[in-house]
């Protein structure tokens, strides 16, 4: 037992530590910065300003099909790749709208700002907050557009949220597309605790929301993807497949594709953009 007590205690020493220092100087900080509200590239919530970039398919009708697309968690980088997808289902598809959002506290390579905490990319972003801002963008963007239609799509951590925001405000989008989802926070935070060799940082105490705690929230006419690379070891597929198999004992509109030999950052793929695309004709 002795032998136990000492990593035990080294760890909740460094946590302790890592917490005050988080607390004085750490990434935590929140961003404030204020824009007006455009529809294309701010959108003024309750919590502040939230970016996002809006591309339109060449000819739209009055009732359009609304998609928006969430980032991942991006710990080693300003993310823009969700922009990337937007842009490509905008001019593949009729009478689409797209539109990256970028997440709050999030900077975007060109150096636009989401007002709101980051965190430390460690599980700790899908926070009730969170939710509520992301929402609240979609819902004023959807009676800014009146579509036909509506997808919200989201990578890594971004399809947690979107889990979360399909459990959390049941009818709000007709579809979500969960890509590489860490759909069982917990079990997720345990994997990447062994996989980053015990990184005492997801020991951390978080309050964020797991998906598998509000999915018998989501609507059953919600039609929910899960896309998942069976190379995965970020989200391991038994992740994402145990939701899967959640929500059909819930009776959930659910489906798994499973994409052989990929790993984790499957977002731009041909499988997905043409998936999502699917539901658009």
């Amino acid at each position: 037992m002795k032998r136990l007590k000492t990593p035990i205690l080294i760890t909740l020493v460094f946590i302790a530590g890592y917490m005050l220092y988080l607390k004085q100087c750490g990434p935590l900080k929140q961003q404030t910065a204020t824009h007006t509200e455009d529809m294309l590239n701010w959108i003024t919530t309750q919590q502040g300003s939230i970016h996002i970039q809006t591309f339109k398919s060449d000819s739209l009708t009055g009732e359009p099909q609304l998609v928006f697309v969430i980032h991942g968690d991006a710990p080693f980088n300003n993310p823009g790749y969700h922009y990337r997808l937007a842009e490509t289902l905008a001019r593949q598809n009729r009478n689409t709208i797209a539109i990256g959002i970028l997440r709050p506290g999030y900077t975007d390579p060109t150096g636009n700002t989401s007002t709101g905490e980051r965190g430390l990319t460690n599980g700790d972003n899908y926070t009730t907050d969170v939710l509520a801002t992301i929402a609240e963008t979609i819902l004023k963007l959807k009676s800014h557009y009146r579509p036909a239609k509506t997808i919200l799509v989201g990578h890594s951590g971004g399809s947690a949220i979107s889990a979360d925001i399909a459990g959390m405000y049941p009818g709000l989008v007709n579809a979500v597309v969960l890509v590489s989802c860490p759909c069982n926070l917990q079990s997720w935070r345990w994997h990447m605790f062994r996989k980053q060799s015990f990184n005492p940082v997801w020991l951390l105490p978080v309050g964020s929301v797991s998906p598998v705690l509000v999915a018998e929230g989501i609507t059953d006419s919600t039609q929910v993807t899960l896309i998942t690379g069976v190379a995965d070891d970020i989200t391991p597929i038994a992740m994402p497949y145990q939701y899967y198999q959640q929500l059909k004992a819930l009776h959930k509109n659910a489906r798994h594709i499973a994409l052989a030999g990929q790993g984790h950052e499957i977002l731009l793929e041909d499988t997905v953009v043409r998936t999502i695309g699917g539901m658009l004709k």
